[in-house]
Parts: C-alpha cells; sequence; structure tokens
C-alpha cells in the first residue's frame, strides 16, 4: 500500500455563529458585479461586494486576513501562528496552507437558518446606507479637488454569519488550536475585531453572538469519533470556556492602546448633512438605521476625524510659527494640481501623519493612522414612517393654495412638524437677500431640518499606541492639546459651522490605558507628572524641521 498524501487531519474545530454589526460596515467589491448595478451612476458610491447570486457577503478571504492580524497582535508572528495560517518561505519555494478554513459570510437581516443550515434572509441592498466624505481644503476652506467619495454600507443591526473550521493533525497541535479558538471568540464576543474597510472611521465593528453559537470539537482519527460526527453526538458540543481550558495560546503580546471618552451636549444644531434632499426641506440630517422601523442622527466618525485632524493641524502650525503656516499655498492650474496640493498639505506634519494617517501613496513612512474615531449617535430615535413623511417617501406633501388659485410652496402639515418638534428636531428656511433689490432673491429659499434639542451618545476614540512606535510622545502631546481645545468649546462639529451650526459643551472627557490604566480625567492629565515628560517631547519634536 502506498503512503498517504496530503495534510493528515485526526481532530478538529467547528463553529458556526453570527456576528452582529455594531456600526456601518463596508468590504469593497468590483462595480460590475450583481446586484452593484442598482448603485451605478457617475456619483456611485465605492461599490460593495456581492456574491454570484447578488448577495451581500463578506469574502472568507476578508475574515480570515482580520483574524490572522488580529492574532499577530503587537509583535512579529511566531512559528505556532505560522503553522496555524500557513506561510511561505521567500526564495524557496516551500510553505504550507492555512489550517483555518473561513467560509464565506453572507449578510443578513435576521440569523434565521432553513433546515440545510443556510440563512434564509439575506439582506436587501435597497437598505444599503451611504456614508460621504469630502476634503476641506486647509487654504480656502472649500471642498478639495478630487477628494469627494463615498460608501455604500452595511447598516448597524444587520448579521454576518460566521463559519470557521480549525483543523489539526496531532493532540498536542489540537489542544493549542482549541485555546487559540477560545481566546479569539472571547475577541469576537468584546468586539475587539474590526472586519472591512474604513475601520479608522468607526466602520466594521462586529460581535459575537452568544446563541445561536454552535461549537463543536471531533475526533476524525477513529471509528468511534466518526460515527459520533454522523450521529450529531452532543458530547461533541463545546463552549468557548471549555476551549480554552485545554492549554494556553502562544499569542504575540496584544496592542497598546488608548480609549478617549468625550461626554457632551450641543448649544447650537449639530449635523452632518443627509445624501438626498426631501421633496420639501432641502438639506436634511444624515440618518442611520436602529432597528428595523426606526432611524436616528449620526455623525459619521470621518466627519470627527475630520474636524480633529484640521484642528491638529492648526494646533502644529500654530506652535511651529508663521513660516510652517506660510508654506501652505493655493495653486493655480488643473484640479489634479489642487488635489495633490491638498495632499501634500496633508502629509506634512509628521504628527498629525502619524495620528491621522498619510494621504498620498509615495510618501515614504505611509501608514495607517493611529487614531480612530467612531461614528456618534443621537439618543432620539424617529419612527421610518415619519422619516419617509419628510423626505417624499411615500408620497410628495401637499401644499395649500392661496385664494385667488395659485398654488403655494408644498409644506410639511402640522401634524409632522409637531412630531419632530417632540423629537428635538425642527424646520426651518433661509432665504438669501438680492444686493441689488434688497428683497429675497429668486430661488434662494431653502429649507433646512435642524436638530436643535437632541442629545447625542459621547464621542468615542481609540488610538493605537502600538502604531505610533517612536512618534508617541509627540503624537500623545498633538492630541491632548486638541482634546483640551475641543473641551474649550474651539472646535465645532459637523456641517454649516459657518452659519451658526456645531457648538458644543464638552462635559467631560476620560483616557483610559497607556500611562493611565485606570480612566483619568482630562484635567488630571494635563495637570500630572506625565504631561511633563510628554511636553519635553512636544517642545523636542517641535525643533526639527519639516
Amino acid at each position: 500500500m502506498s503512503a498517504r498524501t496530503g495534510r493528515g487531519v485526526s481532530r478538529r474545530v467547528r463553529v458556526r455563529g453570527w456576528l452582529r454589526t455594531e456600526s456601518p460596515l463596508h468590504v469593497g467589491g468590483l462595480s460590475d458585479s450583481l446586484g452593484g448595478a442598482l448603485l451605478q451612476g457617475p456619483t456611485a458610491p465605492l461599490p460593495i461586494a456581492f456574491d454570484g447570486l447578488g448577495r451581500l457577503y463578506v469574502p472568507g478571504t476578508s475574515l480570515a486576513g482580520v483574524l490572522r492580524s488580529w492574532s499577530r497582535g503587537a509583535g512579529p508572528e511566531s512559528a505556532a501562528l505560522a503553522r496555524l495560517w500557513g506561510n511561505i518561505v521567500e526564495g524557496s519555494g516551500e510553505g504550507r496552507a492555512s489550517r483555518v478554513i473561513v467560509a464565506d459570510a453572507l449578510v443578513t437581516s435576521d440569523h434565521r437558518l432553513d433546515e440545510h443550515g443556510l440563512p434564509t434572509s439575506p439582506l436587501d441592498p435597497a437598505l444599503l446606507e451611504f456614508r460621504p466624505s469630502v476634503g476641506i481644503d486647509r487654504v480656502t476652506g472649500a471642498a478639495a479637488q478630487e477628494i469627494l467619495h463615498g460608501r455604500a454600507v452595511v447598516p448597524a443591526g444587520c448579521f454576518v454569519r460566521l463559519e470557521i473550521d480549525v483543523e489539526s493533525g496531532t493532540d498536542a497541535e489540537a489542544e493549542s488550536d482549541e485555546a487559540w479558538m477560545g481566546v479569539l471568540l472571547d475577541a469576537l464576543q468584546a468586539g475587539e475585531i474590526r472586519v472591512g474597510a474604513a475601520t479608522s472611521r468607526g466602520f466594521g465593528t462586529v460581535r459575537l453572538l452568544d446563541d445561536p453559537l454552535d461549537i463543536v470539537a471531533d475526533r476524525l482519527d477513529s471509528p468511534e469519533g466518526l460515527l459520533a460526527v454522523l450521529r450529531d453526538d452532543p458530547a461533541r458540543r463545546r463552549s468557548p470556556a471549555s476551549l480554552r481550558e485545554t492549554a494556553t495560546p502562544d499569542l504575540p503580546s496584544r496592542r497598546e492602546v488608548l480609549e478617549v471618552r468625550v461626554a457632551w451636549r450641543p448649544l447650537a444644531p449639530v449635523m452632518v448633512r443627509g445624501t438626498s434632499n426631501g421633496l420639501v426641506v432641502g438639506t436634511l440630517p444624515l440618518t442611520t438605521r436602529v432597528g428595523r422601523r426606526h432611524l436616528t442622527l449620526a455623525l459619521p466618525g470621518a466627519s470627527l476625524k475630520g474636524a480633529l485632524r484640521a484642528h491638529a493641524e492648526l494646533v502644529e502650525h500654530t506652535a511651529r510659527g508663521p513660516d510652517a503656516a506660510s508654506a501652505q499655498t493655493s495653486p493655480s492650474g488643473s484640479a489634479a494640481d489642487h488635489s495633490a496640493a491638498f495632499r501634500a498639505q496633508l502629509d506634512r506634519l509628521p504628527a498629525v501623519r502619524a495620528l491621522f494617517g498619510a494621504a498620498r501613496d509615495d510618501t515614504p513612512d505611509r501608514r495607517m493612522g493611529a487614531l480612530r474615531a467612531e461614528e456618534c449617535t443621537a439618543e432620539v430615535t424617529i419612527p421610518e414612517s415619519l422619516w419617509r413623511t419628510v423626505t417624499g417617501g411615500d408620497e410628495p406633501p401637499r401644499g395649500d393654495s392661496a385664494d385667488d388659485g395659485e398654488e403655494e410652496r408644498a409644506s410639511l402639515p402640522e401634524a409632522v412638524l409637531d412630531r419632530l418638534e417632540d423629537h428635538g428636531i425642527a424646520k426651518a428656511d433661509h432665504v438669501a437677500l438680492d444686493r441689488w433689490t434688497g428683497g429675497a432673491a429668486d430661488g434662494r429659499l431653502f429649507g433646512v431640518l435642524e436638530p436643535h434639542a437632541v442629545e447625542w451618545e459621547p464621542i468615542r476614540l481609540t488610538v493605537d499606541l502600538t502604531r505610533l512606535g517612536d512618534d508617541r510622545d509627540p503624537a500623545l502631546a498633538l492630541l491632548l492639546l486638541t482634546l483640551r481645545d475641543l473641551a474649550a468649546a474651539r472646535i465645532p462639529l459637523g456641517a454649516l459651522v459657518n452659519r451658526g451650526f456645531g457648538d458644543i459643551e464638552v462635559t467631560e472627557v476620560t483616557l483610559t490605558g497607556g500611562r493611565w490604566p485606570e480612566p483619568a480625567s482630562l484635567d488630571d492629565v494635563l495637570g500630572g507628572s506625565s504631561a511633563s515628560e510628554i511636553g519635553r517631547a512636544w517642545t523636542d519634536y517641535l525643533e526639527q524641521e519639516v
């Protein structure tokens, strides 16, 4: 008898469960994929992934990539992890395939399965949301040339099917694999692993549901073990805690993070423009889905991160003096020249680049920014039926008619306005005045739906201290100065900030992690002993030329 070829498998751990999206999720796909045609056009957002049947999904390669990255932690990949995930020996042509098998994951509206164990409710592409992103030129204060894009995203509250197998060749290998799987499931249940793109802008937060969660451990090297698989023996069932009891996983040290929580309240309407205009109200706030029948207002992580980055640049330019600021000029020429100049503006300052990331591909130390801004949502929930009336999703509101029979401009019914007021939102009309006649300019009357009495959740920021590396102290100093100005109400948030919007009052800033293992207020941090060391690093940094 010839020797058996291929990889020997004696034991297997199989996990079947559901990830719930806690924030918007975007996994890129091909623009001409099935289902993607729903999102085509000159202003189409970055396409999202659809499978061959036109269903929204997360490719197994994307899931495997983020799981492997989490396993690697802060250090280089260990030999044990290389044997688990597979490796290639450069220059030799040798290597091995991964022992972790991650299936493509359908995105669904609930976690029901059919008799074959397949999801029954793929998410309707019509429920996708849109997140815009625009760069603001630091010289002109207007939208930067060629820096406008958007993403189609899966909203929070949806489900992603998770199916993972780990195959082991020996008992010792199996014990280590089971322990690794137990720690991995704990991290997924805690929401520590992000999925998809734009995670630094608050996307991709997922959390593993405790129930339904099916974990089985099989022996495939004996008749008894194979029969147990065929009979679906209940003794095969395991829990994450029981997996961790087998051994201690050989994982590198975890990444060091600093978490920032900013409690605040608006002093003026705070909003980001919605992606479409209503039939009656021209400017609507951006909303996101909360459950199946309700919506709430949203401040995208990209908007928050952009406001903080712009102010951090102002802080560093101010600290460096007029020579650094005078280097910023607005070029003349094509849109491409303006776009290149804008990217150069973003990448001039090393501390800003370390915190927020680089914008150009040709930057020598290009890397992802260490700061992540989560999407901030309002505490109010708005019935979807009410919002459809406002946006004209059901039918256009009917306007009143004047006595002479001339039709006046359409308006929202008083009952709808009263319901909006109950949610802290009011319609305000704005008009531009003609400089010659002194009267209302023709065609310049527009309405804004203003959230004037809406409470918001805290702003949540996370800084990957491990990624900062040698730039840690200067970047922390810049972050603390930016947070100080945010607490002093010097940074407006959202849109229309030049028209009275965006003013806020910060009630508390709390930092946890790094030098502050226990929660510490911003005032205590700025007045503590660690501030002196960070301040010296900041002074030394400012003496370097950029």
